[in-house]
């Protein structure tokens, strides 16, 4: 859904580099509403009249539309997976940004206000993210407030010598050289949906002296503290401990078992904590130590759809879940038709550069993706007579 309106924000860059809770079944659910709110002004960023062409499933015929059709597409894809009864509204925006010939900030998000000891919170004196303590509560706890704001940078493919541009298209297939925006935006509202940490990093003082609701399942490793045990010290010690800082909640330690790397014996997963630590990066990602890459790593990939790992961190943080659909055999991005875009993924998945369970992408159940699986998804794509068998 989309919003116009005229209107301190928590929340993490995702960085680019130059480069070759509960389940509750959708009857019985309230899926959320994620609204993008259009902050530009006439004739820029959401509103840029310049002419384009539909590209990968974005039927947008000026820049600006296109824009705001990916926003809505990755508005509509958390929105069908996150349980609240309150309306989720995306204050967004495009502006310039940090931008250089080696790197760019792609964009940024945070919540826009933080809530503590409402009814319905689940940890006392501990301060949640706007849209998540809505969630809880059942009701608006700050309704002159929209609960997210997220700006993403127009110098990109524009004025800045940054050699990669934006792609507009929904199907995640991004030509080399592209970015894909839909996969950015999907980052970046998930941190401020909760997937972010309060704690200031170079100092390790908790927000206003109290808890936060991310912190409870962050762990140094090499002490067994969590982050609400610490000392001040102790937590700047653990923001730059590399693979010491771990998330441990249970529903990212129960779904760890399809890691390549960046997940400890215990099924810990590793967070991202290097030496010396970098503002808006550490911390609120996971490592990029984890392959398959994820969603919410700090610097940017691929193109990348694949929510899983990051619902199951909220979850760990509180969320409740709408059940995921039935995904058909072969059906890797979950857009209800088998086709080429699916064997791509899964040929990724086989290399470790993207992730499918082996549910939807093992197609001659063997127990592992490999590149037969994306042949066979490619033959079946274009009407060769095979049968896509999962386990």
């Amino acid at each position: 859904m989309r919003r116009t309106r005229t209107r301190n924000v928590f929340g993490a860059a995702l960085f680019a580099t130059a480069f070759a809770a509960a389940l509750v079944p959708a009857s019985a659910a309230h899926a959320a509403t994620v609204t993008v709110v259009n902050l530009d002004g006439a004739g820029e960023g959401f509103n840029d009249n310049t002419s384009v062409s539909p590209v990968g499933g974005n039927d947008g015929t000026t820049l600006g539309q296109q824009r705001l059709n990916v926003f809505d597409f990755a508005a509509s894809l958390l929105s069908a997976r996150l349980v609240s009864d309150v309306e989720i509204l995306v204050d967004s925006n495009f502006d310039p940004l940090t931008c250089g010939l080696t790197s760019a900030i792609l964009g940024s998000a945070g919540t826009q206000t933080v809530h503590r000891d409402f009814v319905g919170a689940q940890l006392s004196a501990t301060y949640y993210p706007q849209a998540l303590a809505n969630a809880l509560a059942g009701s608006d706890l700050a309704p002159s407030n929209s609960d997210i704001r997220a700006t993403f940078n127009s110098s990109i493919g524009t004025t800045c010598s940054f050699p990669n541009t934006w792609y507009y298209g929904l199907d995640g297939t991004p030509p080399p050289g592209k970015i894909d925006l839909a996969t950015v935006v999907l980052h970046e509202i998930s941190h401020g949906l909760g997937f972010a940490a309060f704690v200031n990093l170079p100092t390790g003082q908790k927000f206003g002296g109290l808890d936060d609701v991310f912190m409870f399942n962050l762990e140094d490793h090499g002490t067994g503290k969590i982050y609400p045990d610490m000392s001040d010290g102790e937590r700047v010690a653990a923001s730059t401990s590399s693979d010491d800082l771990h998330w441990v909640g249970p529903t990212v330690v129960a779904g760890s078992g399809d890691l390549i790397s960046g997940a400890h014996a215990s099924g810990h997963v590793e967070m991202y904590a290097p030496n010396p630590a970098q503002q808006g990066s550490s911390v609120s990602h996971y490592s990029t130590a984890l392959a398959p890459n994820e969603l919410m790593e700090p610097s940017y990939t691929g193109a990348n759809h694949n929510l899983e790992r990051t619902l199951e961190l909220f979850t760990d943080l509180g969320w409740q879940l709408v059940v995921a659909p039935s995904v058909a055999c072969g059906d890797a991005n979950e857009d209800t038709n088998v086709s080429t875009t699916d064997a791509l993924q899964a040929l990724n998945t086989s290399v470790g550069t993207q992730n499918c369970v082996v549910e939807v992408c093992d197609v001659n159940s063997t127990m592992a993706v490999t590149a037969t699986d994306a042949l066979l998804i490619v033959q079946y794509a274009v009407g060769q007579p095979v049968e896509l068998t999962c386990p």
